[in-house]
């Protein structure tokens, strides 16, 4: 769709996923050996770890670390009925993601804003990913950004476990568009076989609801998608379609 948002240095090593030992660490096997890799995505990723995929890894040279490897993506069977697609397992990279497409000039919702702060303080309490401002200085607004990878039947889920830092953070948005101030929620889909996004209403049904409270009270919600081919991240859509009841 665009030019590569970014693109990575050296080259990974390829490994099969073996299995999960704990929230953030990971079997893999690398033909000649078996390590473990650091996974920055705490998410359940139930039908994302199969035993068997493709796990893409950097190794890391650090005798201070528990892992020699940070895990990157993971080749999966396309949810869409297409060709296997890389998924990201690097949560945190939804925001770098979101930023640069924001910068690019890539995201038709926030073509106003000028001015970009990362993690900005709240008006009353906690923080934001990002606080935007319009050249004028007559518009501003705070956005959350969300990574979402679980995927059925090309729907995209979040969370795909239950999350109270989640609802806290809607609770924070809501507090905000009731003050008066402009508030987005940015879903990344890091993963291209999607047609739209929802709330996993089984996993989190309070989320689910929540989600539906504060769109209705002024939050916008958006969904974006991105795709990741080896050594590229790419923006893929813009505008996925969000279905909150």
């Amino acid at each position: 769709m665009t030019d590569p948002l970014r693109s990575r240095d050296g080259d990974p090593v390829t490994g099969e996923f073996v299995e999960r030992e704990n929230r953030f660490v990971i079997r893999v096997d690398f033909g000649d050996e078996v390590g473990d890799a650091y996974l920055g995505d705490p998410g359940k990723l139930r039908n994302v770890l199969v035993p068997g995929y493709e796990v893409l890894c950097d190794p890391v040279d650090d005798p201070d670390r528990a892992t020699d490897y940070d895990a990157i993506a993971i080749r999966v069977d396309g949810d869409d009925g297409s060709d296997p697609v890389q998924v990201s397992l690097r949560a945190a990279l939804a925001n770098d993601l979101f930023f640069e497409a924001l910068d690019a000039g890539h995201l038709p919702a926030f073509d106003w804003a000028d001015a970009v702060t990362a993690e900005p303080s709240l008006p009353d309490h906690g923080r934001a990913d990002f606080r935007l401002e319009s050249a004028d200085g007559d518009r501003t607004a705070y956005v959350e950004v969300k990574s979402t990878t679980h995927v059925d039947d090309a729907v995209a889920k979040f969370p795909d476990r239950p999350t109270e830092r989640g609802r806290r953070h809607l609770r924070s948005l809501e507090s905000l568009v009731a003050d008066g101030v402009e508030a987005h929620l940015v879903f990344v889909v890091q993963r291209p076989d999607v047609e739209r996004w929802e709330p996993f209403r089984e996993v989190d049904p309070e989320f689910a609801d929540l989600l539906a409270q504060v769109a209705d009270a002024g939050v916008e919600v958006h969904a974006l998608v991105t795709e990741f081919d080896p050594p590229h991240y790419s923006l893929h859509r813009t505008d996925l379609p969000v279905k909150l009841d």
